[in-house]
């Protein structure tokens, strides 16, 4: 009989900060998804019942990992108000979650975003001093899906078990082989009886269309009064060949109406980046988004501000945004419209 770890599937849990790299995880966690099972990804320690003991449910949870994952971005140290780096701070979630990892010994791994680097250690608590010594995964936005997958790979190779995919089988019979002969000679049939019929068809309406007058060659008009007999059908109409969406062109500085801000967007086909800059030239948000058509949905990280998820709608002219803001911070969550242009 397998021993409860054996038979168990292999499970990671994401590390990260929230006002540093909450859509980057979100989309390193979407990545994972598509491989693996939803039950073998943790990611929101946040997310517990009222009442549950934090330290508590954090060590069962690390106690079923086999591998912890650090998404670090630029701001991973975390600024408190009064200037003071979180990460030096006992009570600091996301210390406590590494320190507990590296003291049971998971293999803890930094994957760096948006060009990140490691803390020095003058940045780090002692306790987290090992840390600067595991190697590093660094993912690109610019080769995110390479990246990525590169990751999932070496999951595969340290054990990790994709999950299933249940693919219908077909029905067993001992007959298959025959009813499959019967069912191509009869399709032959129908094919064959259908070129017949088109063909007779065509025959008949070729000599409709000139009965009295073989050598007449090419009439002008239906109306030929010389020729009351022959019979000149209208061409038919060419139906216009339907165009898939193909999705509008929404690259380059969009403005805020309140002149606030700058949103630079790089597009590649159907995917975006996207860059907040204040007046003063500098950045101050980045993420990422897909468009459908002339429909936009995206993620942005802010600084300081937490993650915003838009969507908007293109008019005709192309160089207009209309839509919504969903901006989320420490739990809480509200909506505002915003309205771009591009000059």
């Amino acid at each position: 009989m397998p021993s409860p770890q054996t038979s168990q599937r292999k499970k990671i849990f994401i590390s990260y900060r929230v006002q540093d790299t909450a859509a980057d995880t979100g989309r390193l966690v979407d990545s994972l998804k598509q491989v693996f099972s939803e039950d073998q990804i943790f990611m929101d320690i946040e997310k517990l019942e009222p009442g549950v003991d934090f330290r508590v449910a954090l060590a069962k949870s690390l106690e079923t990992c086999d591998v912890l994952f650090a998404v670090i971005g630029p701001g991973w140290v975390g600024i408190d108000k009064n200037g003071n780096p979180r990460i030096k701070q006992s009570e600091d979630w996301v210390r406590i979650e590494l320190e507990t990892a590296l003291k049971r010994d998971i293999r803890v791994i930094p994957v760096l975003v948006r060009d990140a680097s490691l803390p020095q250690p003058e940045e780090l608590p002692e306790s987290l001093y090992p840390l600067l010594n595991r190697q590093t995964y660094e993912i690109s936005n610019k080769r995110w899906k390479y990246d990525t997958d590169q990751l999932i790979n070496f999951l595969k190779q340290i054990g990790f078990k994709p999950k299933k995919v249940d693919i219908p089988l077909p029905a067993q019979s001992g007959g298959i082989g025959k009813w499959l002969i019967y069912g191509l000679i009869g399709l032959a049939v129908v094919v064959i009886a259908a070129l017949i019929f088109e063909t007779t068809r065509s025959t008949k309406t070729r000599e409709k269309i000139v009965t009295d007058n073989p050598a007449y060659d090419s009439p002008k008009s239906n109306n030929n009064k010389s020729n009351p007999n022959i019979v000149v059908k209208d061409p038919e109409p060419v139906q216009e060949q339907k165009i898939a969406d193909i999705p509008a062109n929404v690259g380059g500085a969009w403005y805020d109406a309140a002149n606030q801000y700058t949103m630079y967007i790089t597009q590649s086909g159907n995917t975006l980046e996207l860059k907040s800059v204040s007046v003063a030239g500098i950045t101050t948000g980045e993420g990422v988004g897909t468009i459908d058509g002339n429909n936009i949905n995206f993620k942005v990280q802010l600084y300081n501000v937490g993650v915003i998820s838009g969507s908007a709608t293109v008019p005709g002219d192309n160089n207009v945004l209309n839509g919504k803001f969903i901006i989320t911070n420490n739990g809480a969550s509200y909506t505002e419209p915003f309205y771009w242009t591009r000059q």
